[in-house]
């Protein structure tokens, strides 16, 4: 059994509105205004050469402005407003209109083309306007579109050399060329042509077959299928990476590409820190100094990866790792991934993208005590991080339309809400159009209310959390039949026009165990923190629009996080749900929990946390105290005394 994406209109309504609407007025809207190489029409008029200067080369302009085009794309379409479409469909316009007799979709001008040398970027800005495209035809479904990209994939496979890695790559531009099989993979599944999954074949077993110089030697099959080889190299690459023996699994039925994606995650968990993304300061491995790309001798002392809850995670991995648990959902038919998504997203997602959808951090932590750009200028927020590199700030952008799209999955014979949004979804079934309403305040509230109506029935089941281990659902005011069955909640006779269905489950607060032993406490699908508050300076102005900075975020004078959780002897937390009249979610949570703790002097306290996303710097986990001697009930007895 496998899922694909079920065909109809989304359209935002609620938190997730205002979400987009600030993308809208933040970094996805204006990014092109913010950073030149976002500006330049690369794909079209503006072709370059290959040059070099130090570690940049030429093709970083197609990563940065195909990587937000896509996303703008995007966007657009989820929300359905004219002033994005009408500026989407001129940015594919423009592509189309500068495809080459050839078929030839890319940045480089005559005589510069798939020439490879120890730096090619050609596939890998390729796959940026590629995957642009392909999330254009999805939306629209527009023939045009999909015969141009058909003639790009079969100029690609026509003038790709033979054996691209057989020159060391260098810059990681070559690691990231592999990411075209994600669009050959697309189109394969279009179109049928064997080309494109002979194509995709080709490359990855090149790519495991010759050593690099840039640390993206990960997902070589040698080293995943050896339990001894820990992942340790550039994390964005790592991560992108991680999906494509699925790919090539499906594509060709090859059980030990299966395998070797197996063995991928495997290795991909002992790097996840609790808030769900991948440890990578640049690099997953312990070396912690910059990358030298002119000596490839010091690779070796790289090891394995301890994901501490102060390590960072990169903007780059989250976003990667959302599309490699899309993929994984769809194509082994496993619902969990689904959890695994919204996981990522309400948390490492949230927690380095700041509320105004105007700054970004290209690193984030779990514990986060100084966001200032003398720490790392990868740790400060910023709409680009042009000091170190824009990359993460595109692919921030992408990440809400993306997850949002995974909204509703079906297997061919039922929907299946995958994802809890306030929305309402528009599609067609055999036996006419439905709309299906969905009212909630999901992740901050666990309840979603369904509202249907139209024409006809569809067989319906929603996605049944593991944490929902107590629920009700009810189906126009009276309790429903329902069948559990891999993950999913199955709704008895499905749903029909004029249907309402109410689902509510209340989770309990659990206990996350870190690397270092200290513990973080969860509840639903959120991860929650002390918010430590926070100094903002501004220290760089942009011209290009108005209201963008760059800032550093310190604690406050005086500002204390040095708490201690308290645990019973039976290893529970004493903490419970607060529920509050909240604004904006990741501004003024609506949901809390309440714990008790010790603080530095050892007195009893109430330890209020907040989700992730909702803190700019925080503490997410704490060192426990358990309670075995009846210390702490003792002395929570002698406060109440002294307060009476």
């Amino acid at each position: 059994m496998s899922y694909t994406r079920m065909q109809g209109q989304l359209l935002p309504e609620g938190w997730l509105k205002e979400f987009l609407r600030r993308d809208k007025e933040g970094i996805t809207g204006n990014l092109d205004k913010l950073f030149r190489d976002c500006a330049e029409d690369v794909f079209g008029a503006d072709k370059v050469t290959h040059k070099e200067d130090g570690y940049w080369s030429s093709w970083w302009a197609g990563e940065t402005h195909g990587n937000w085009i896509e996303a703008y794309v995007r966007l657009a379409f989820l929300t359905g407003e004219e002033e994005l479409v009408s500026r989407a469909r001129a940015i594919v316009e423009n592509i189309l209109a500068h495809q080459g007799e050839d078929g030839y979709i890319g940045i480089y001008v005559e005589g510069a083309r798939y020439i490879v040398t120890k730096r090619f970027g050609e596939l890998w800005a390729q796959s940026r306007a590629m995957r642009t495209l392909l999330v254009y035809y999805d939306y629209t479904k527009e023939e045009r579109v999909l015969s141009a990209l058909v003639r790009m994939a079969d100029n690609i496979v026509e003038n790709t050399p033979e054996n691209v890695f057989l020159i060391p790559d260098e810059d990681g531009s070559k690691g990231h060329s592999l990411m075209i099989i994600d669009g050959m993979y697309a189109l394969y599944s279009l179109t049928g042509k064997e080309a494109y999954r002979d194509f995709s074949v080709r490359l990855y077993e090149d790519y495991c077959a010759h050593r690099c110089q840039f640390l993206e030697d990960d997902l070589r099959t040698e080293n995943l299928l050896d339990p001894l080889v820990p992942f340790t190299g550039h994390g964005p690459h790592t991560c992108e990476m991680l999906r494509l023996p699925l790919l090539l699994y499906r594509m060709t039925g090859e059980k030990n590409y299966l395998i070797a994606f197996r063995c991928a995650l495997n290795k991909l968990s002992r790097n996840l820190l609790l808030s769900g993304s991948c440890k990578s300061d640049e690099f997953i491995g312990t070396y912690q100094s910059e990358l030298v790309m002119e000596n490839d001798a010091r690779t070796s002392v790289f090891g394995g990866s301890v994901p501490l809850p102060t390590a960072a995670y990169e903007y780059c991995s989250t976003a990667e790792l959302a599309l490699d648990y899309i993929r994984a959902e769809h194509i082994l038919g496993d619902i969990s991934f689904g959890e695994k998504l919204e996981w990522l997203v309400y948390n490492a997602g949230l927690a380095s993208k700041h509320p105004s959808g105007k700054m970004i951090q290209y690193f984030g932590a779990d514990n986060m005590y100084d966001a200032s750009h003398a720490v790392n200028p990868r740790f400060d927020y910023s709409p680009t991080h042009d000091d170190a590199a824009v990359c993460c700030a595109p692919n921030a952008c992408k990440l809400m339309p993306v997850f949002a799209r995974e909204a509703y999955l079906t297997d061919g014979e039922t929907l299946i809400c995958n994802l809890f949004l306030p929305s309402s979804f528009r599609f067609s079934w055999k036996e006419g159009e439905l709309v299906i309403a969905e009212k909630t305040e999901y992740p901050f509230r666990c309840r979603v209310e369904f509202e249907c109506a139209g024409e006809g029935s569809v067989p319906f089941a929603l996605r049944l959390p593991s944490f929902a281990e107590r629920y009700t659902l009810t189906k126009n005011g009276k309790p429903c039949r329902t069948k559990e069955q891999s993950g999913l909640l199955f709704v008895e006779g499905g749903v029909s026009g004029g249907d309402k269905l109410a689902f509510s489950f209340e989770p309990r607060v659990r206990m996350l165990r870190a690397p270092d032993g200290t513990f973080a406490l969860a509840w639903g699908t959120l991860l929650f923190s002390k918010d430590i508050p926070a100094s903002c300076k501004r220290y760089r102005k942009y011209e290009g629009a108005e209201g963008f900075y760059d800032c550093d975020f310190t604690p406050k004078p005086h500002e204390d996080w040095n708490d201690t959780l308290f645990v019973t002897e039976e290893g529970d937390p004493v903490a419970h749900v607060e529920y509050c009249r909240g604004g904006y979610p990741t501004e003024k949570p609506p949901v809390a929990i309440v714990a008790k703790a010790l603080d530095r002097y050892a007195y009893p306290v109430d330890l209020r946390l907040v989700p992730i996303g909702a803190t700019t710097l925080r503490r997410t986990t704490f060192p426990v105290f358990y309670d075995e001697r009846g210390i702490y009930a003792a002395a929570m007895k002698s406060r109440k005394g002294e307060k009476k």
